[in-house]
Parts: C-alpha cells; structure tokens; sequence
C-alpha cells in the first residue's frame, strides 16, 4: 500500500475513523463528527469505509461531505486535510438498517483490519471507530470474545487486551471483562490486578495527566470485611496494590465498591481499577451515559471508540448524539500526539 511516509515526518497525528455498524447509528455519527471539525484540528483524518455507507450516514444526518477519495494507488496523504479510503466491504442491497447481520458483521471486521493494518504501516497513527455490534461480528465469523480480543489475534498480540473507559476526565479499567459473573473470584489474582493498575497509569498518563491517582475496588462487600466475606482482598488485591506502591504508583485501595466511584466524582483520584464489567460499567454510564468512551488497550496502536451501542431503534432518525463519539475522537488524537512527541525526541 502506498503509505504517506514515515509518521515521524508529521506534524501531527493522523486519525483514522470508520462507521462502525453500517446497520446501525454509526454512519450518521461519523458523519455529525467529520462535519464539525476545526481547520486547525489537532489531528488529521483518514476516513475507511464503503462510500455509500458513508453517504448513506452523511444524508441522515443532514450534512454534506465532500472527502477527497485515497486510494493504494493514489500519492501521499498531505497534512492538514481530510481524505476517505475507498472500501467495497458490503453491497447496498445487503444494508438492512436496524438489524445485525453477516454482512454488516463481515463489513465491520474487513473495515476494522484494515484501518489498524494501516496503523501498522505507519500511515495512520491512532483508530477511532463509530458504535459496533457484538452479534453482526460473530454472525460475520469472529471467534473471539469482543472486537478487542479479535484485533490482538489478528495482530498477533501477546497477552491479553483490556478495555479502557473514561467519562468526564474520569477513567477505568478491569481486571476481568466479558465473562460470567460466576467466573470473576477465581479471575482475581495479584498479578492481574497489578498489570490494570500498571495499564491505567499509563492510559492515564497518556491522556495527558502527568501524575495520575488512582483507586483500586475490592470484590466484595465491605471490601470484604477482614475476610468474613470473602478473601480476595487480602489474599490478591490488598497485595497487588502494595507491589503497586512499591513500584511508585500513586494508588490506595481496596476500597469498597458502593463508593469508590465517589472518589472519582469527586476529583479525588483520575482513574479506578474495578474487578469485573458491571462494577464500572453500571457507575461510569450513570455519570454521563451520552459522553462515554472506550479505549483499546494493550494494542499497537491507540483505539477509541463511544460507549454507547448500535442503537438500531432510531436508526435513520438523524437524532443519534455524537458527543461521545467526539470525546473518543479528541482522545485517540490526543494520545497519538503524545506518542508521536515521544518518539520524535528519541
């Protein structure tokens, strides 16, 4: 692929975006998000994706896009404008708004490799993807258990990524993820829990926080109330968060799960560590559902994308919100730029 040269010859970071589920509200968000963006954006951007979903997305919602196409065969990207890589992932006859479908599904993972396959080239530096949908992804053959998963196998990745999330300047992590809840006891081990803590430091940093604190959840009840509820704490998690003060982390815990989100509310600490999916999920979506993001972690490259869903009940409405798609989108740049400033200096 004709690559636009080294990333260390940019300026600035440059962002591929793609619209997720081309069933659901995906098209239109991208379309909101492209359309808005400042001449002096701290980012540049690549678009991926099939232009008629594109156009489809650009038509509900009310806007007009006029991205000069990229090719493999085409020159150079050039900094400072916006460009769309032509994908033929998916025929209009196989777009069935509000449904997931193999089609979509097999769209979204065609459109998904290629956008960090050319991460890995060096011709972009960062991911921003519009909402997915897990069950058009397994319809359309992924065996893994999310997109996440699916894109460390593809890439080859040792170890296991993690899912990231952040809303309002506040960010989490998980020791365990998409898993039964009966599973989750036997999941919590000192060194898992001291890798999250090692993860969100970094994640946080790299969003721009120079010294980040941070929290740590207990399991149980009460933190488990010296052992009278289970052990976790003292036996994994209590230990894992001593290793981590050793180490320099600027983090306490275990702190019981019905308010350690208060400690975020409130300032008091940038990031927490939860044990398992709910334990976040439930408390960062209560506190602004419509600004959620959700970052890739443990991948080559930086990759964010909105919390919120498909939503393939008012798909075509044009009523889809894009802020957290905009905070995903600022974050990606932000965190490209960090890493592109580092490697500069090296």
């Amino acid at each position: 692929m004709n690559t636009p040269g080294s990333n260390l010859e940019r300026s600035k970071p440059r962002i591929g975006v793609m619209p997720g589920d081309p069933n659901g509200v995906g098209p239109e968000l991208l379309a909101k998000l492209i359309s808005d963006v400042d001449d002096d954006r701290e980012a540049d951007i690549l678009v991926i994706g099939d232009e008629h979903i594109i156009e489809s997305g650009a038509r509900t919602a009310g806007v007009d896009l006029l991205l000069p196409k990229w090719t493999a065969d085409s020159k150079p990207l050039t900094e400072g404008h916006i460009a769309h890589l032509l994908l033929e992932t998916i025929s209009p006859k196989e777009v069935t708004p509000g449904q997931a479908t193999e089609a979509a599904g097999r769209s979204i993972l065609q459109t998904l490799e290629t956008a960090v396959g050319l991460a890995m080239s060096g011709a972009i530096d960062g991911v921003c993807f519009a909402p997915l949908n897990k069950t058009a992804l397994h319809l359309g053959g992924m065996t893994e258990a999310d997109e996440m998963q699916h894109l460390a196998a593809h890439l080859g990745v040792k170890g296991l990524a993690k899912e990231l999330n952040a809303v309002e300047g506040l960010w989490t992590t998980r020791v365990t993820s998409h898993v039964a809840l009966k599973d989750v006891a036997s999941l919590i081990t000192e060194d898992e829990v001291l890798a999250a803590v090692r993860r969100l430091h970094d994640t946080v940093f790299d969003a721009g926080i120079d010294n980040p604190r941070l929290a740590v959840a207990a399991l149980n009840p009460h933190a488990g109330d010296n052992g009278n509820f289970g052990r976790e704490e003292i036996e994994a998690i209590g230990p894992a968060v001593e290793r981590a003060r050793s180490e320099g982390y600027d983090v306490v815990g275990p702190c019981p799960p019905d308010s350690v989100f208060l400690l975020g509310k409130d300032g008091r600490v940038d990031g927490i560590v939860a044990m398992y999916h709910d334990q976040s999920q439930i408390a960062m979506k209560m506190m602004g559902f419509d600004r959620g993001l959700t970052l890739l972690g443990g991948l080559p490259m930086p990759i964010t994308t909105s919390a919120q869903g498909s939503a393939y009940d008012i798909v075509g409405k044009g009523v889809a919100r894009v802020s957290a798609l905009r905070f995903a989108f600022n974050l990606v740049a932000t965190i490209a730029a960090r890493q592109l400033a580092r490697a500069s200096a090296t």
